[in-house]
């Protein structure tokens, strides 16, 4: 159990366990935004000390737990950059979880075995007994390799820098309406406690809506727009510039490849740096 996080290939959690995440800005989201946003770039443009702290297949549920974690070891940033999955954050999408497979191997550490415990990922006997805390995690000898076709860099994110498929992504000119009543109540509950816990410790929250390789669904925007509180913000990628609908800027329908997550990432440090003023 000792030795399982310095077998880890990832170990962001226990950076932000340790206390060794006092950054500016936070990057939150899933694959997208991992892939999506440089923060090394968003650092140099913007003159703020920037980290991704974006995990592939995770959901809003997890990114509340991040959040939560992060200010209870660290210093709370000055802006919270949170990357939306259009149109899965608040409905039932499989691929989308709560990435339990992060913490195993923190286990040891009560805090983050209490949420295992939160999430019904460990039972209550592991509370009591450190030898319940085990999983196969802990069983394995050898070190997490490098991913293949999107590392990460120092500062945490992910950008693709090998295709991952070799055929081209097919832009889709057709959209299907945003329909809330899909929505599930314990994911609309989380991004609530991330504003709350945003507000309450003067944290600038930006929520980004990231390109796909298809039309731009405005229905998704409007629900939006209407869960922000007040002082929060929200970008919305540029939706005129015909990069985004240019195969090759993309690794695949999703998730821009790294030429892509450059251009896209100015965008936000310009919409950074335009409303420094106006932000927190």
């Amino acid at each position: 159990m000792l030795k399982a996080p310095q077998r880890e290939y990832d170990k962001r959690l226990e950076f932000v366990l340790k206390g060794e995440m006092n950054k500016d800005i936070i990057i939150l989201g899933s694959s997208r935004g991992a892939s999506n946003v440089l923060a090394g770039q968003l650092e140099k443009e913007t003159g703020l000390k920037t980290y991704n702290l974006s995990y592939e297949g995770s959901n809003v549920l997890f990114h509340n737990f991040i959040l939560k974690t992060l200010l209870k070891y660290n210093k709370s940033p000055k802006k919270i950059i949170i990357v939306f999955d259009l149109p899965y954050q608040f409905i039932e999408e499989k691929s989308l979880i709560f990435r339990a497979d992060r913490l195993y191997p923190l286990s040891k550490s009560n805090y983050i075995n209490e949420q295992l415990i939160k999430h019904e990922k460990k039972n209550w006997i592991s509370w009591f007994f450190m030898l319940a805390r085990l999983n196969k995690v802990h069983l394995e000898f050898n070190n997490k390799n490098p991913f293949r076709y999107n590392p990460i860099d120092s500062l945490g994110s992910r950008p693709y820098i090998i295709k991952k498929d070799t055929k081209n992504p097919e832009y889709l000119s057709t959209i299907t309406k945003y329909d809330s009543a899909l929505e599930l109540p314990e994911k609309i509950e989380a991004f609530t406690n991330i504003q709350k816990l945003c507000s309450e410790n003067n944290i600038e929250l930006i929520v980004v809506i990231p390109p796909n390789f298809k039309k731009y669904n405005s229905s998704f925007t409007k629900r939006i727009k209407k869960l922000l509180l007040q002082d929060n913000r929200l970008y919305v990628y540029d939706t005129l510039n015909p990069i985004y609908k240019n195969e090759d800027y993309f690794n695949d329908s999703s998730h821009l490849f790294k030429n892509g997550a450059k251009i896209f990432t100015s965008e936000i440090s310009t919409f950074i740096n335009q409303n420094k003023d106006s932000l927190k």
